[in-house]
């Protein structure tokens, strides 16, 4: 079944035809928006679409190319089968109704994403998009804006305590000792290897810097993760050009774009939607991005070990994936020691999973699991 976009595109356009306020009123759930600076100074676009109460804060993460809203909302678009998308309305182009994040927020989850440095509205590395100085440099990215968000609510928690006339705790123990719901990471595609990668640095550093831990991470989700990808190596043009002198351009020419994008054959409508976003460029990625991509792909299996045995991880991949492939994954899931781990293997599905036919049991099963964890916290 075609993910029915079109049929709520056709009420977001009736609305927005009967004139007044609502021409102009954005689709996108009107989530705050953000920017924090990291470490080496670049500007890191943020969103967050919270309900009061939440039973759980989950953080999502974009693939290549992506953004956080581009994966996690709707598009204004009609689909014609599976080959061929409509655009509606580049200006207005993220929908919340029926989205990953509606429904996820209506089962009392509060989400909160950003833009990966060199993507969508954050700043790149030497200004460049699809660029990066190294890889993890865009983990400890998330693990920052995890940190702004657990301190923010806990300021948060402060202040109303502070207003109710509970003043027995300072703020530093506020921050510290303040029970926030359970944190759960997903990540897509490039994004499934941070999120990971993320595991695998906390699980690294606990003994040089404990308070890592105190943002309490629940749980993690890889979607279609960038964990292996073995059959593209085969490819030729891989095998005998690109790998052999990817040290050497990244060294060389690393802001030189030679690798060619993908291009998603099952579902061909998906590629549509890459070029309707003006926020997503199409342009190859860098030769220093290439080969951290590499390196980091190489890095998460070494350091495969140091993924906390506590925090449960949900595997969720096709084993018809064109990008990352299936028994690579299938690898890495039998090598990681864990107490509590779930492979959801696909048939009938490709790469990018939250916008292909049949996501709406992938959201179910997400759901359910964040929400069968949070209860058992």
């Amino acid at each position: 079944m075609v993910p029915d976009q079109s049929r709520e595109n056709d009420k977001q356009k009736g609305g927005n035809s009967s004139g007044g306020n609502k021409k102009n009123e954005k689709l996108d759930g009107r989530p705050k928006i953000d920017t924090f600076n990291n470490k080496n100074g670049l500007a890191i676009k943020t969103y967050a679409w919270e309900v009061k109460n939440p039973v759980a804060i989950l953080f999502v993460i974009h693939g290549l190319s992506g953004n956080a809203r581009f994966e996690y909302l709707r598009h204004n678009i009609t689909l014609v089968g599976y080959e061929k998308a409509i655009l509606n309305d580049a200006d207005n182009f993220y929908i919340y109704k029926g989205s990953w994040i509606e429904e996820f927020n209506k089962k009392g989850i509060s989400v909160y994403g950003l833009d990966l440095q060199g993507h969508g509205l954050s700043e790149g590395w030497e200004n460049l998009i699809k660029h990066v100085r190294e890889f993890d440099d865009m983990v400890y990215d998330v693990l920052q804006f995890i940190n702004r968000v657990h301190d923010t609510l806990c300021l948060e928690k402060y202040k109303s305590n502070l207003n109710s006339g509970d003043n027995t705790n300072s703020l530093h123990n506020n921050i510290i000792n303040t029970k926030l719901p359970p944190f759960y990471i997903m990540g897509q595609s490039m994004g499934g290897n941070i999120t990971l990668r993320l595991l695998e640095t906390i699980g690294k550093s606990k003994d040089i810097t404990p308070n890592n831990n105190k943002i309490n991470i629940r749980g993690a989700i890889s979607l279609a993760g960038m964990i292996s990808i073995d059959e593209i190596l085969k490819k030729p043009s891989y095998k005998y050009f690109y790998i052999p002198f990817a040290k050497v351009l990244a060294t060389v020419f690393p802001s030189l774009r030679v690798v060619p994008p993908l291009e998603f054959k099952k579902f061909p409508y998906v590629n549509d939607i890459f070029e309707f976003d003006k926020n997503v460029s199409l342009r190859p990625v860098t030769c220093k991005l290439a080969y951290e991509l590499l390196r980091a792909i190489q890095n998460l299996n070494n350091d495969i070990s140091y993924l906390p045995k506590d925090v449960p991880l949900l595997f969720v991949h096709s084993r018809e994936d064109s990008a990352c492939f299936f028994n690579g994954v299938q690898t890495f899931f039998n090598n990681v020691k864990s107490n509590n781990k779930e492979l959801f293997a696909l048939d009938d599905m490709d790469h990018v999973l939250t916008m292909e036919p049949g996501n709406e049991r992938i959201l179910k099963k997400v759901t359910e699991w964040i929400l069968n964890l949070s209860a058992s916290s």
